[in-house]
């Protein structure tokens, strides 16, 4: 199948597939960001962008990095948000190479 260009909703979208290949069910979206073929239909392209990149679904930009950072006394990697105030996981012990639990948070209170 021949990727073909997508129309942008708006300018500087970072969210939506830039490209795109097959149709219907088996729709993929490029992601432009680490190179991979994602299926659009059962929305592992959306939910990768917005928790393994961090891409707002309704900015279509980067979430906020947090305020401030610091280590719990149980080694888990918090992160000041600027919305709520509070500290929350970035990331625990066992993933500390993703920041998923602050993008779900930013998802959350945005």
């Amino acid at each position: 199948a021949l990727p073909r260009l997508q129309k942008p909703r708006y300018k500087q979208d970072d969210y939506n597939p830039k490209w795109v290949r097959y149709t219907a069910h088996n729709k993929e979206g490029y992601c432009d960001t680490c190179g991979r073929w994602l299926q659009l239909k059962n929305s592992a392209y959306w939910y990768h962008k917005q928790f393994y990149h961090g891409i707002s679904s309704v900015s279509g930009k980067p979430f906020l990095e947090p305020l401030e950072q610091r280590v719990s006394h149980e080694g888990v990697i918090e992160g000041l948000c600027h919305q709520c105030g509070y500290f929350v996981p970035i990331c625990n012990g066992k993933r500390q190479k993703n920041s998923l639990l602050w993008y779900k948070h930013a998802h959350k209170v945005n």
